[in-house]
């Protein structure tokens, strides 16, 4: 759960209804430009096209998986950006809590 959640949801009463602003510092944080990466496109699979908008899974060097996107294409690069789609991005909900345990 992100943190401006919870401090939202904090002192409410059941039946009451809110509508929040979760500014992105307490949401999915910044969107960061180191987390943007322009790679060529001579070290993708032959039979990869990407697209703009397009998630792609991206082995990282320490074995594990990330989820990146396609924010560009060119002829000799491809742009992919591993920040959280909502990063960068106030949040708005609105909230009813229902029940408490």
């Amino acid at each position: 759960m992100i943190p401006g959640f919870e401090g939202a949801v904090r002192g409410m009463q059941v039946g009451q209804v809110k509508t929040v602003t979760i500014p992105a510092e307490e949401a999915y944080g910044p969107h960061n430009e180191d987390m943007v990466l322009v790679v060529e496109r001579d070290n993708l699979p032959e039979n990869l096209n990407p697209v703009v908008g397009q998630q792609l899974q991206m082995q990282q060097e320490n074995g594990n998986t990330a989820v990146v996107a396609v924010t560009d294409v060119s002829d000799t690069t491809i742009t992919l950006d591993a920040n959280h789609p909502l990063a960068g991005k106030a949040l708005i909900f609105e909230i009813e809590l229902v029940e408490m345990k």
